[in-house]
């Protein structure tokens, strides 16, 4: 139901914009939400596997496919059971490992979740390296390095200390999640031979280095500062939200200080990094912890006097994809045009989709990263489009539909729709939406001529289109419960100045509530929605209004904290 104040408006029928993380589906409409998405998994030859995608509601029709073929059902011969909204495998083999993707079908089109990669888990094994002797000075930290195997999953480390496998840090010794071993405080007792072995938490394999490192730990009165682990500089990669231990262990006599420092500056000021004794904690990293960091070793023994080893730390975070989505009903001949935002480090790769099918570009389909546009709108263009984004450490998708009509056709779009232009397309208003007056129920009325998209602005002798959709650029979570802050930008055009923008809400838990509305000046670009529910879902509709009338729109789901 559309409301207005004072002089009466035409409104846009719920358009949309969604957020999708790796995490789940982006939400079509009221009719269709997948609240699970496949996982990829690590097994071992011959073990179980099990993938779940949820929907709601559950009776949508969910298919597989396996490697981009569909899976006819259940298969015996692959060892594959499919029932509603799982995939199990009895028993992994080399001709079930791959990319799955869980398909759900309805009225409106195909959808394809992200892709869950099925590997299988593998331990080898051990390089010869002979045997190395370590020196440390008496009263300093002895590292002993162990260059474990490739293994997948990562494996774990296990050491051998005086006859006895050390699977976890204990008295003086601390096994790092690097896999080395630090001795603190080293003595004549720890001296001896060191032997590594790693171990594979899937395969449940342990394999025992071949190599063996002996450790030797000399007494002196004066030794200048240095670093003995890392030997050189390192280049280390992590995932945005794990924590990450920089490790720096300096020998000397005195005993050295060690200090750290991010480009150049103290990390002390850090709330989020630690010290544990003289390595570097962060916890959680995120996307400002990427950088230099300089390990400084210092006890005033020596002409240098101090010792220094730099890390290069690059943060890796997944795909975060922002489409500004509308149910769009575009008159053949016109063209239509979705956009993508697409964040994620390394640069994610991305993949537009019609009905779940990997589209190319062609004569009438232009593809890039950020956008998908087509020209000239025919019915074999509906369905549903998505735009998929992948990197080293996740994806994510978003997607909109589209519904194309015959000019003059009548069209009953129904609640989740958005009008395109019935005009014949024309340069400078091929992208134009059809506003219809609406009755009480919010559907068009029966008898009346739309309302013209593209009007003679009253200063401007060329023809103007509405104001294209705001972006809208907040998150659809917060943590406050009974208010939300809406945070917009206008779409740069070159289309007529926007004149003010209308924004309404309501609560999506019951529909049938009246939307509340407000009317924001054209030079504001934040609103602070109040006296809403904790732990509640809402709709958010804004459109910017121009001398030729309301714009397209946009649309947020947002939910407050409890």
């Amino acid at each position: 139901i559309a409301m207005t104040r004072g002089k009466k408006r035409p409104m846009s029928l719920i358009p949309c914009l969604i957020l999708a993380a790796a995490s789940c589906f982006a939400r079509l409409s009221e009719s269709l939400q997948v609240t699970v998405q496949p996982a990829s998994i690590v097994q071992k030859l011959g073990g179980p596997v099990s993938l779940g995608c949820v929907v709601d509601p559950p009776r949508v029709n969910l298919t597989w496919r396996l490697n981009g073929k569909e899976l006819a059902g259940s298969d015996k011969v692959l060892g594959i059971h499919i029932e509603q909204g799982k995939l199990i495998i009895t028993a992994l083999n080399n001709h079930t490992v791959g990319r799955y993707q869980c398909i759900a079908r309805v009225p409106e089109g195909v959808i394809a979740s992200v892709p869950a990669v099925v590997t299988l888990a593998n331990l080898k094994d051990f390089k010869f390296d002979g045997q190395h002797v370590i020196e440390v000075d008496e009263g300093n930290t002895a590292v002993i390095a162990c260059d474990l195997p490739e293994s997948h999953p990562k494996a774990q480390v296990r050491y051998s200390v005086k006859q006895e496998w050390l699977e976890a840090s204990r008295d003086n010794y601390l096994i790092m999640p690097s896999g080395n071993l630090q001795i603190v405080n080293a003595s004549q007792e720890d001296e001896g031979t060191y032997k590594c072995a790693a171990y594979n938490p899937v395969t449940q394999e342990v394999k025992t280095s071949v190599s063996s490192e002996r450790l030797r730990v000399r007494r002196s009165t004066a030794e200048a500062a240095r670093i003995i682990y890392p030997p050189e500089a390192q280049t280390i990669i992590v995932t945005k939200g794990q924590s990450l231990i920089l490790e720096c262990v300096a020998s000397g006599i005195p005993p050295p200080r060690v200090t750290w420092a991010k480009d150049g500056s103290s990390v002390s000021a850090y709330n989020k990094t630690r010290f544990l004794l003289s390595n570097l904690l962060i916890d959680p990293t995120s996307e400002e912890d990427s950088g230099t960091y300089s390990c400084t070793a210092d006890n005033g023994v020596g002409e240098t006097r101090a010792a220094f080893i730099f890390y290069n730390v690059q943060v890796f975070e997944p795909p975060e994809v922002t489409m500004e989505l509308s149910q769009q009903i575009i008159p053949w001949g016109q063209s239509a045009k979705f956009t993508c935002e697409v964040r994620g480090n390394p640069q994610p790769s991305v993949m537009w989709l019609r009905n779940a099918v990997p589209l190319s570009g062609g004569p009438r389909l232009r593809l890039s990263r950020r956008a998908l546009r087509l020209v000239s709108v025919g019915p074999e263009d509906d369905g549903i489009y998505q735009c998929m984004a992948e990197n080293e450490v996740g994806s994510a998708q978003a997607m909109v539909q589209l519904r194309t009509a015959r000019p003059g056709a009548t069209l009953n779009p129904g609640r989740d729709a958005q009008l395109g232009s019935a005009q014949p397309p024309t340069p400078s208003s091929r992208d134009s939406a059809l506003k219809l007056p609406l009755d009480k129920a919010g559907l068009p009325k029966t008898g009346t001529t739309p309302l013209t998209a593209s009007p003679q602005c009253a200063a401007n002798r060329e023809i103007v289109s509405p104001a294209e959709a705001p972006i809208i650029l907040s998150s659809p979570r917060t943590s406050k419960t009974d208010s939300y802050d809406l945070v917009w930008r206008p779409r740069p055009d070159s289309r007529a100045p926007i004149l003010y923008y209308v924004v309404k809400h309501r609560k999506v838990t019951n529909a049938s509530d009246s939307w509340a509305v407000r009317d924001v000046p054209a030079s504001q670009h934040r609103l602070t929605l109040t006296r809403l529910d904790p732990g509640s879902l809402y709709e958010v509709e804004m459109a910017a209004h121009n001398c030729a009338g309301e714009g397209q729109t946009a649309m947020v789901t947002f939910r407050t904290g409890k």
